[in-house]
């Protein structure tokens, strides 16, 4: 999963044929019947059929977490009017367990369960669902289906095949990675999905909207960009050659590694005058992923930071988790989660490749790669540093480590990076992390998971003690990585220099200012030459700017404004200190701060470094 955060900092900013087969015993599918040309205040109705049960009681699921998401989004919040009925008709005793559970009772007589789901993202009860995992209703004009917000399990029946029967408009195509019977289309009016087991389900969302989609084939996967947009603003086709260009640098980077036949990639684009999404980015899927993106930005914006950013680390989920993966990942349990503490490789190292490829294959130079990890190192300074990195992944659900868990996009990639340059030194050049991932996936690969408790161990042995040092000491220990210790082998060295930069924002998009527990926006210790000038100090909690009052609501136009000031500008701001309100006013001056910055050192092509640097970004 890659998750944008909206707010201060985002202004800068299985199914496959051979499963065919076992879906076919109708006497233990499992029929799921959708209706989307009935919408009823924004509901539609769900309808199982599990065939015939032999327990007096059986219990109906609806998921409380799903993976790649790593927090409860408590689906069955939005299930309404859950009903039992027998094969007359007669309603049977249902008792609603928890949030996310129902248990019927006299189940033997049980014919089919009905209930209505509400969509998440319009809807107005408090949840923590990220958008990207979320489930959108909008009569004739879309369906954004992440089928655990509509489709649930019987407890021991998770491993049965399922069919999933979906009436809709006749306007409106669906996307996915699903097995779909109704391959012709000569009547686009019903949809019959296959599905081995609900895992499958799961893993495989699906997108409902009018034909806007394009599809071209790149090293053997088939791959297909549909796209909604609501006020019909982007067009799939304008982004079909960034795209292109994207997966086949990307499978040119996974040459060896099993991927996929076919690959959807299905993309909302929210009107944020509608929605008022606090975050948005992508969830990832074994051939597929969902992308939730404002509508608003440009087609350049899309290549570069939808596909180039966030649908690239998507997509290299294919090695891990999906073909490198844990017991608790593998036999994912969907309302008693068991969390995994290898996030420093399914999020971490998967960030990682999303770069590394990009200089590797000749899409951004070196330069712009080592600006990157800069960020990085700069942006994970925000989170607890001292922090060990697998208790973290295990107990993420807990809110001391939860409020860390984007730091798995930031110190997560450059635990990477380090192994890789520990791994490329050990091995005189020949083997790095996309040799080791390639060797864990041929040994483990997509249906076989190891011992969350051993991987390290197995890692260390199959490489080298060095490894195992790192690991002791910086993933599962807490000692901050000295990351200059690593550039210095590949000749990468700090240089300080004076840049210019907005009010609020420095040149490499990082903010002045970050917002507390209260939601209260607050200035950090980081500050600017004009934010000085101004009498700003750390700790101060923005009230207005030039007469305007913060709130997180507003706080984006109000930034925006700010950089637009100029020479001659009148500058007012007030700030609360120490409980007091002061006004201060200033003249517009240009800000500057101070910004070390990584730089390549000039090397001949015998020195040692810079062969060894070749061998981390070229091999």
């Amino acid at each position: 999963m890659k998750k944008i955060i909206l707010g201060v900092i985002s202004l800068i900013l299985l199914a496959s044929c051979s499963t065919y087969k076992s879906v076919q015993n109708k006497a233990q599918t499992i029929a799921v019947n959708i209706d989307l040309n009935t919408v009823v205040d924004d509901k539609i109705m769900i309808v199982i059929n599990p065939k015939k049960i032999k327990k007096e009681t059986i219990i109906y699921n609806i998921p409380a977490i799903v993976p790649g998401t790593y927090t409860m989004s408590n689906y069955g919040k939005f299930v309404s009017q859950f009903k039992a009925v027998d094969y007359n008709g007669k309603e049977l005793s249902v008792k609603k367990l928890n949030e996310n559970s129902w248990q019927i009772n006299n189940a033997k007589n049980m014919d089919k369960i009905s209930y209505w789901v509400e969509d998440t993202f319009d809807s107005k009860k408090d949840h923590k669902i990220y958008v990207m995992a979320g489930t959108n209703i909008e009569e004739d004009k879309n369906f954004l289906l992440n089928l655990p917000g509509f489709i649930g399990y019987f407890n021991d029946k998770k491993e049965l095949p399922y069919e999933i029967s979906i009436t809709h408009p006749t306007h409106l195509y669906e996307t996915s990675s699903l097995i779909n019977k109704n391959t012709s289309k000569t009547d686009n009016s019903k949809d019959v999905f296959l599905a081995p087991r609900y895992d499958e389900i799961s893993d495989n969302p699906i997108m409902y909207a009018p034909l806007n989609n394009v599809s071209f084939t790149v090293n053997g996967i088939e791959v297909n960009l549909a796209i909604y947009s609501p006020n019909n603003t982007h067009k799939a086709t304008d982004l079909k050659e960034a795209l292109k260009t994207m997966m086949t640098a990307q499978t040119n980077f996974l040459k060896g590694f099993e991927t996929t036949n076919e690959y959807n990639v299905l993309v909302y684009l929210f009107d944020p005058e509608m929605y008022k999404f606090q975050g948005y980015g992508a969830l990832e899927h074994r051939s597929s992923t969902t992308v939730v993106y404002p509508e608003t930005m440009s087609k350049e914006q899309f290549a570069s930071n939808m596909i180039n950013g966030t649908v690239s680390h998507e997509f290299f989920h294919i090695v891990s988790p999906l073909s490198v993966h844990s017991e608790e990942i593998h036999s994912f349990d969907f309302n008693e989660a068991n969390m995994s503490e290898h996030l420093w490789m399914y999020e971490g190292m998967t960030e990682y490749f999303a770069n590394l490829f990009q200089v590797n294959q000749g899409l951004i130079s070196e330069d712009e790669f080592i600006n990157e990890m800069n960020s990085k190192i700069i942006s994970s300074l925000n989170y607890n540093d001292a922090m060990s990195f697998t208790e973290m992944s295990k107990n993420i659900l807990e809110p001391k480590y939860a409020k860390n868990y984007n730091n798995v996009y930031q110190k997560g990639a450059l635990i990477g990076m380090c192994l890789d340059i520990i791994l490329r030194e050990e091995s005189n050049g020949t083997y790095g992390v996309r040799n080791m991932m390639l060797d864990l996936s041929k040994k483990y690969g997509k249906n076989n998971a190891f011992k969350d408790e051993n991987i390290i161990a197995e890692i260390v042995k199959m490489t080298y003690p060095a490894v195992g040092e790192f690991f002791k000491n910086h993933v599962q220990g807490a000692t901050p990585i000295n990351y200059t210790t690593y550039f210095e082998k590949v000749g990468v060295k700090n240089q300080t220099k004076k840049e210019n930069s907005a009010y609020f924002i420095d040149s490499k998009g990082q903010p002045f200012i970050s917002v507390n527990s209260t939601k209260k926006v607050f200035f950090t210790i980081r500050t600017n030459s004009a934010l000085t000038a101004l009498g700003i100090k750390a700790g101060d909690i923005l009230e207005s700017v030039n007469n305007q009052k913060i709130s997180l609501e507003n706080i984006r136009p109000i930034l925006g404004k700010t950089m637009q000031w100029k020479e001659g500008d009148k500058i007012m701001m007030e700030v609360t200190r120490n409980g007091k309100l002061l006004k201060l006013s200033a003249n517009y001056t240009q800000p500057t701060t101070k910004s070390t910055g990584l730089v390549l050192e000039k090397l001949s092509a015998d020195n040692k470094k810079m062969i060894l640097r070749n061998a981390w970004l070229k091999n």
